[in-house]
């Protein structure tokens, strides 16, 4: 649905990805105001954790544009395809700096209500634990406390549109129910967390419809039958985060970071390697096509950024497209 380009600021020179609506998507004015509403609700948090939304708009041709932070890093699912299981100082450390940037985000009333593997992508940093930054990416379907998105005339909003990805939706989500909050969000992280510690999501089937009911009616395996070994603490967080009442549930991203914080487990010692040279705006998730992407320069000029290279393309509704580059 649209093309990202790696550009130059024209006077600065800084670096930026540009994703870019094609012509027919952006007459639709609901897909145009979710692709906004991502740059809108990036913007809105100041957070090292967060990706930087530099800009957005239209271009003269009509096209609906973002200017973002470039990225060089790792997403999560592909160091985890790589890594496999990781060690609990490691993982540890990536869900404590995700409820850090989860806690900016909440706080300014913004839900991110998709975190999985996709979204979550890792760039060196030699002031961060292990010389490793986790990064949020992708606020495509996040919602806005208090802003809600406008419905396009004709075509009302459904009440009971369910948005995410199943084997890390909230129960709430998978019911399609419209107050959902930031502890969906906290669902999320423990679905990561689970995920992290023993190698696989809490809820696995072959349709994405039995996971949503699995979230809905079976209680969650307990960290401590997969993985004994591994601090109780841990275990009795895990379960509180996938409750399945939000009532129930860890209230709020600083009180999961300090119950996290306070878990026996050994500090991360040494750097973290990263594979590969990957640039990254969004979820890698169909690597397949964007291996194929092909694309073209628009045909007029973006008001402040120049495209020096088409790094990506197939955009889903307002999801951000992720490539890399130079991989074998």
């Amino acid at each position: 649905m649209g093309t990202v380009y790696r550009a130059e600021h024209t006077v600065l020179g800084s670096p930026a990805a540009v994703k870019i609506l094609l012509p027919q998507f952006t007459q639709d004015p609901v897909v145009v105001d979710r692709f906004f509403q991502e740059a809108r609700a990036a913007s809105a948090i100041r957070h090292a954790g967060i990706v930087e939304v530099f800009d957005f708009g239209r271009l003269a041709t009509g096209q609906a544009f973002i200017a973002m932070e470039l990225l060089r890093g790792e997403e999560l699912s592909s160091f985890l395809a790589r890594r496999g299981t990781l060690d609990a100082s490691l993982a540890v450390q990536i869900a404590t700096q995700m409820l850090a940037a989860l806690n900016a985000t909440h706080l300014v009333g913004v839900i991110h209500r998709d975190l999985k593997p996709d979204n979550v992508f890792l760039v060196p940093d030699p002031g961060a634990p292990g010389a490793v930054r986790v990064k949020i990416l992708d606020f495509g379907i996040a919602k806005l406390i208090g802003r809600p998105l406008a419905g396009q005339p004709g075509r009302p909003r459904t009440k009971n549109m369910i948005l995410g990805t199943p084997a890390y939706m909230a129960p709430e989500q998978c019911r399609g129910g419209a107050d959902i909050d930031a502890r969906a969000d906290l669902y999320a992280v423990g679905c990561l967390l689970f995920e992290l510690l023993t190698g696989r999501p809490p809820f696995v089937a072959s349709g994405d419809g039995e996971v949503m009911a699995m979230h809905i009616y079976e209680p969650p395996p307990r960290l401590s039958n997969l993985a004994p070994h591994l601090p109780v603490e841990l275990d009795a967080l895990l379960a509180k985060l996938l409750t399945k009442d939000p009532a129930d549930r860890i209230p709020s991203a600083a009180y999961a970071l300090a119950t996290l914080e306070r878990a026996p487990v050994a500090p991360m010692v040494g750097e973290v390697a990263l594979s590969g040279a990957h640039y990254a705006i969004g979820p890698a998730a169909h690597a397949a096509l964007l291996a194929e992407a092909e694309g073209s320069p628009p045909s007029e000029p973006m008001p402040r950024w120049i495209p020096v290279a088409v790094i990506g393309g197939a955009l889903a509704i307002a999801v951000a497209a992720a490539v890399a580059i130079g991989i074998t």
